[in-house]
């Protein structure tokens, strides 16, 4: 089952938050994501909730009282099911689409994400936490035995299906991850 939400959130922050409370409240194994909706007036972030169990009446309580769009797609269902704004309904479908094809997102929680704590070679690093692949941005290598500090966070992205963790280089010869638990606002003044 997939669930996905577009509560109009304005950054990532934002709908973090969000997939926080919905995943305090479901109390159960998810693979939790966020989507950048763009093609209307101002971009803006949905977020999406995969589980084999059934979670759609938890979520629904959740999200009653607030303004979102709502995707909901079963296994072996012809259509999902669409509740909402005309506006937030499509962003929230195209979250849906994103994490039914695995083709884009930011991954917040999946099954293994508990394992990334220390300083861990890359190999191992992939294996214990579901990582499929590490990519070093601007062309930095990564090999098998790179060190990777893991700051106790980690932020993959989903491409093709794949879980992939964006490194960047470190002082200690060591690589950590290119998203940062505690990110720096940039430009806020203009």
């Amino acid at each position: 089952m997939i669930i996905a939400i577009d509560a109009d959130s304005m950054d990532t922050a934002a709908a973090d938050h969000l997939l926080y409370e919905l995943i305090d409240a479901v109390d159960q194994p998810v693979v939790a994501l966020t989507h950048m909706v763009s093609g209307d007036d101002r971009p803006h972030v949905a977020v999406s909730l995969t589980s084999a169990a059934d979670l759609a009446d938890p979520i629904r309580e959740i999200v009653a009282d607030r303004n979102v769009g709502l995707a909901i797609t079963r296994a072996g269902a012809s259509e999902p099911e669409l509740a909402g704004p005309s506006r937030l309904v499509r962003g929230a479908y195209v979250a849906a689409v994103e994490a039914a094809l695995g083709t884009s997102g930011r991954v917040v929680r999946w099954p293994g994400h508990e394992q990334a704590h220390g300083v861990l070679p890359a190999a191992e690093l992939c294996t214990r936490c579901g990582i499929d692949q590490l990519e070093g941005i601007g062309g930095v290598p990564v090999e098998d035995d790179t060190l990777v500090d893991t700051l106790d966070f980690l932020r993959p992205v989903r491409r093709d299906g794949r879980l992939v963790l964006q490194v960047q280089p470190a002082a200690g010869d060591v690589l950590i991850p290119f998203e940062l638990q505690h990110q720096q606002n940039c430009c806020t003044d203009h």
